[in-house]
């Protein structure tokens, strides 16, 4: 069984992976897709006694790669498992998921209908404005109501 990436330490300060034998994964490159790779030393790596769980490579090299967004992937991961926080996330099912299923549904967000990103950032923009609009008359209606629950209000 091989090593997870886990298991492997990212040492922020010198932009470098250590193995679980403590050889370090220097920095290599970065691919299209936006990920760091960092690979160990072939020649250190034949004579380790690990290199059965590591790799299986030819030239005994192993890869690790760590996307250049994941630093700030794994503060919202800690942020969101947070005592305080955990409720909130919860919510997001009843708030804003909510909002976006609502586009896909009744606005035609599921597929895009404009070629360009300009023309595409418009659509949203207005879409998005409209549905600010309804959800604002409904306010203002409940309130003239005396407390209505804003769902009971139609608006066309």
């Amino acid at each position: 069984m091989f090593f997870k990436k886990y298991e492997y330490v990212y040492d922020e300060y010198y932009d470098c992976y250590i193995c679980p034998e403590e050889h370090i994964l220097p920095y290599r490159t970065t691919d299209r897709g936006g990920y760091r790779e960092y690979e160990s030393c072939g020649t250190r790596c034949a004579h380790c006694p690990s290199l059965e769980r590591c790799t299986h490579s030819k030239s005994h090299v192993k890869t690790v790669t760590r996307h250049v967004w994941e630093g700030y992937m794994e503060t919202v991961e800690d942020i969101r498992h947070t005592r305080g926080d955990k409720d909130i996330y919860a919510q997001r099912k009843e708030t804003i998921e909510r909002i976006f299923g609502t586009a896909k549904e009744q606005h035609g967000f599921r597929y895009t209908q404009y070629i360009g990103k300009a023309r595409m950032e418009m659509k949203a923009g207005l879409t998005f404005a409209c549905m600010d609009l309804k959800k604002l008359a409904r306010i203002l209606a409940r309130k003239e109501r005396g407390g209505c629950h804003p769902r009971n209000i139609r608006i066309f």
